[in-house]
């Protein structure tokens, strides 16, 4: 092959630090992949990790060439584009844009830099698929269970799992990698131990109980969904040496070797270390193609006969979509596409994720914050809609809960329509006075004062205004001040914004993610140790969540009522009955951490669901913060020279997108 120049270097840092957010701890965004994207995978750039920009679009040539380019959420990765040929003059070829790194710098160690975290999801067999709707699909795993006595979680592989290069997958295959990562940071580990039963069985036992629901969503796939990537030849000398390890010091060594390995994409192409049901078979400067793998089980199955992967970012991504050189994406239509696109690209889906954005609280900033009519009052001035609007994305909010909207139904259903109404999807303020009201406040000519007749203090909002929170923050900020509310909007960078929403808290609103794709359970957006979830303690200012969820403690024992981290309640007093708008009837409280950690572990469904309920109604009564907006996740595509028919379309609701539709034979040509 042909120019195949480097073009970028990029310094190395395998601080401990390093290896361990690699292995999730620390960092927050490692759970969710980013703070601007949705649920689909988080923000991408070459390796679909950290920033970046892609957008979606797709086409095909009357000869059948083309290029693709797209994104796989919000901010990057997904498209595609095609080669083809045949009688009719059609698209054959599938493609997508892989990101902006060049294939020749992809390092196929999924703890490395460079990793092609989605060209990997593609190129690999998967142990579990987690839709929308909540549903779990298990695909190279033939059966699995849960032992709640002995807290082991014990999973069979099928028997026909297959290598590229034809060696069977097999337990030592998964075994070597997940062990590999549990010594890597055993302390952090939930596992107290893993071991290889037989040679398609695997036993994890869980250092303490665990929530089955969780266990199915969260650790049944493993880390990303997929079998173990790469061979046990690959991982067992590593594994050793991990094994033999005396010391942290030892230990860290091994760990550094694990992060600096680096697999290349001739490596991986030519040893054929990849377990899907297409093949990687060639690259080049401008992308990668694959091709239907033989002795796969979905051989025989699989319609498309090449899928390209192509490298393009910022201006030539937008001229390929309007170019109409891509086909498929795994995002809703954007506006400005559908503009220029012709018809036969349509939305295959659109759908809220288990996303939203969220305007956030600081209410030890000003006494105003920490009264309840206050925080009403400004839920009924936020028009979501508008919002939405001027973001050119999302779903409106239709009722604060707390938790995603799709939920909604599941865990309140009925109780839902007597949740207290702030009219998200209005500026109100008739309603907003009311609430103010209620709170001995007034609001005259346009100024809001307090119950003594004093003018509110200045509250502080810094917003991100390089980054995807802008538009959203800077609307709700135009919402609050237009009412009365005195709010002081503070464009900077997000990295000035995170410092202070981590560490100085010398603000009282800003925006942030309220997040639960990384659990797909309610109980995820109640974190009180996240910076996803309610959280009443910064894990990034002490350290992790175990100092986080030990500073809660030790404030609990201390008798404090409330964070000092940002004044919000240890204990949350609600009224018994849903609806009642004060405590004047009725109470019960709710211990935040204590209610969350016994939903983490427990194995009683029902009570769990009457958990959740109550959290929803808890968020509902008090409105801690309040989100603007669900995040769209979507899918859409070219009709013409592919067709996408699902028998039923919660399967196109799911993080993995159109890839297992792909690899499986269900995507195919009219």
């Amino acid at each position: 092959m042909s120019g195949r120049d480097r073009r970028r270097t990029r310094a190395k840092d395998f601080s401990r630090r390093r290896w361990l957010q690699a292995m999730g701890i620390g960092s927050a965004a490692t759970l969710a992949g980013c703070l601007g994207g949705n649920d689909d995978s988080g923000n991408g750039n070459g390796n679909e990790n950290g920033n970046g920009n892609g957008n979606d679009s797709g086409n095909g040539n009357g000869n059948g060439n083309g290029n693709g380019n797209g994104g796989d959420d919000g901010n990057g990765g997904n498209g595609g584009n095609g080669n083809g040929e045949g009688s009719d003059g059609g698209n054959r070829t599938l493609t997508r844009i892989a990101g902006s790194t060049l294939p020749e710098e992809y390092n196929w160690n999924p703890l490395g830099e460079q990793f092609p975290s989605r060209m990997s999801d593609f190129a690999n067999d998967r142990q579990t698929i987690v839709y929308n709707n909540g549903d779990v699909e298990t695909l190279a795993i033939d059966e699995w269970n849960w032992d709640s006595d002995n807290l082991v979680l014990t999973k069979t592989l099928r028997d026909d799992l297959v290598f590229w290069n034809g060696d069977q997958y097999t337990a030592e295959d998964l075994y070597t990698w997940d062990e590999m990562n549990r010594l890597m940071s055993p302390d952090g580990s939930q596992y107290e131990s893993i071991e290889m039963a037989d040679d398609l069985t695997i036993e994890y036992t869980y250092k303490q109980p665990k929530n089955p629901a969780l266990i199915e969503t969260t650790d049944l796939g493993g880390t990303d969904g997929n079998i173990g990537p790469l061979n046990a030849d690959i991982w067992r000398p590593h594994m050793e040496a991990l094994q033999d390890a005396t010391s942290d010091e030892e230990r860290d060594a091994a760990s550094t070797e694990i992060l600096e390995m680096q697999i290349g994409i001739d490596q991986y192409m030519n040893e054929g270390l990849g377990t899907g049901s297409f093949q990687l078979v060639d690259w080049s400067t401008q992308g990668v193609t694959f091709e239907p793998a033989d002795g796969h089980r979905w051989s025989e199955d699989v319609q498309i006969e090449q899928y390209e992967e192509l490298v393009a970012e910022g201006a030539a991504q937008d001229e390929l979509i309007s170019n109409q050189e891509v086909d498929f994406a795994s995002v809703a239509m954007e506006q400005k596409y559908r503009e220029v696109l012709p018809d036969h690209y349509q939305d295959l889906a659109k759908y809220a994720s288990k996303f939203m954005y969220s305007m956030i609280m600081n209410w030890n900033h000003t006494e105003a914050l920490q009264d309840l009519a206050v925080r009403r009052a400004m839920a009924a001035v936020i028009n979501t809609q508008e919002v939405v609007t001027n973001f050119e994305t999302g779903l409106p909010i239709d009722v604060h809960t707390g938790i995603e909207q799709q939920w909604n139904e599941t865990y309140i259903g009925d109780d839902l329509e007597n949740f207290i109404d702030y009219a998200p999807q209005s500026t109100d303020h008739e309603l907003a006075d009311e609430f103010l009201e209620a709170g001995g406040y007034s609001r005259e000519d346009g100024t809001v004062y307090n119950p003594d007749g004093e003018e509110l203090e200045p509250i502080s909002m810094p917003i991100g205004t390089d980054y995807f929170f802008n538009v959203p923050g800077q609307t709700a900020h135009g919402q609050l001040q237009e009412y009365g509310f005195p709010i002081v909007f503070e464009g900077q960078q997000e990295t000035q914004v995170t410092e202070r929403r981590n560490q100085t808290m010398d603000w009282g609103l800003t925006l942030y993610s309220h997040y639960a794709a990384d659990y797909q359970h309610p109980v995820g957006f109640f974190r009180y140790n996240h910076p996803f979830g309610l959280r009443l303690v910064s894990q990034t200012a002490l350290g992790g969540e175990g100092p986080a969820d030990d500073a809660i403690d030790g404030w609990l024992e201390e008798g404090r009522t409330h964070s000092p981290y940002n004044g919000k309640p240890l204990v949350w007093e609600i009224p018994t009955e849903i609806g009642q708008r004060d405590l004047s009837g009725e109470t019960e409280e709710i211990n935040l951490a204590e209610t969350v950690r016994e939903i983490m572990v427990t194995d009683d469904v029902e009570w769990t669901n009457e958990q959740i309920k109550k959290l929803c109604w808890m968020w509902n009564f008090h409105m801690p913060e309040i989100d603007l907006l669900y995040r769209q996740s979507g899918r859409w595509a070219n009709t013409r020279d592919f067709d996408w028919s699902v028998d039923e379309e919660w399967r196109l609701e799911t993080n993995n997108a159109l890839y297992p539709l792909i690899k499986n034979g269900t995507v195919g040509y009219p």
